[in-house]
């Protein structure tokens, strides 16, 4: 089945919510702070559709002034994991946050999370640092980066 990525609506948040709650175990994003997110406009809000259905997002903060964005969630419904979808909407962030005249990427990642470290190694992060006690349950986060510069808008 093909994925359709689009800037995400206020109509969206419901389901955002949901995949929040299904692919976090805490640190989620709530209502009120995804409909400021998607309302402001100072930061990329993807949703990913396969027939017409929300199965992953991905918000990306943007902070004025400053070259760098920083991806702050990605989420895929675990029933569409490993069908490109993550790989899609991460794609596509870079390229719109490029666009937005940003050319690094920077996030955190559980410590624990080995296989999202992994991908993000393998699409051209590397890791910068750690965080000790960086999530609400006291879990360290490793700190990456990837240069944007180069491509394309």
């Amino acid at each position: 089945m093909t994925h359709r990525i689009r800037p995400a609506t206020l109509a969206d948040i419901p389901a955002m919510v949901r995949l929040e709650q299904i692919s976090f175990p805490g640190d989620r994003l709530s209502v009120r702070s995804l409909r400021r997110l998607v309302r402001e406009g100072r930061a990329i809000c993807l949703v990913a559709e396969v027939e017409e259905h929300v199965v992953g997002d991905a918000v990306v903060l943007l902070r004025r002034g400053s070259r760098s964005a920083r991806l702050y969630s990605v989420a895929v419904d675990p029933a569409r994991r490993k069908a490109g979808i993550g790989t899609a909407l991460m794609a596509e962030a870079e390229r719109l946050a490029v666009s937005s005249g940003r050319d690094v990427m920077r996030l955190e990642v559980r410590e624990d999370n080995v296989a999202a470290h992994r991908r993000y190694l393998a699409t051209g992060y590397v890791t910068v640092g750690s965080k000790p006690g960086f999530y609400d349950d006291g879990a360290a986060a490793i700190s990456m980066k990837k240069r944007l510069a180069g491509l394309p808008v």
